[in-house]
């Protein structure tokens, strides 16, 4: 699965196109090297996403098969880091 589409399904961005942007924009890393909205990702790699208005750094633990409910959203990753900014 594209790291775009995980966020997007993860719910860690509202849409899609949101997703593509950030990490179009160097807002998304990998296992500590930048991300394309193409990267295939797979369970097990840390994801850190920096934007201007929050901080995140996840495991992915599940890949889903299409859209998930928001409960099951919650469930796709585990949270390593959190934090807002002003």
């Amino acid at each position: 699965m594209r790291i775009d589409r995980f966020l997007s399904v993860a719910r860690i961005f509202k849409s899609r196109s949101l997703a593509t942007e950030a990490a179009s924009s160097l807002m998304v890393y990998i296992d500590n090297l930048p991300a394309k909205p193409s990267k295939e990702v797979r369970t097990g790699m840390i994801v850190e996403i920096d934007t201007p208005r929050f901080y995140k750094k996840i495991r992915i633990l599940f890949l889903p098969r299409g859209n998930v409910g928001k409960k099951e959203a919650l469930d796709l990753y585990e949270s390593l880091e959190e934090r807002t900014k002003n």
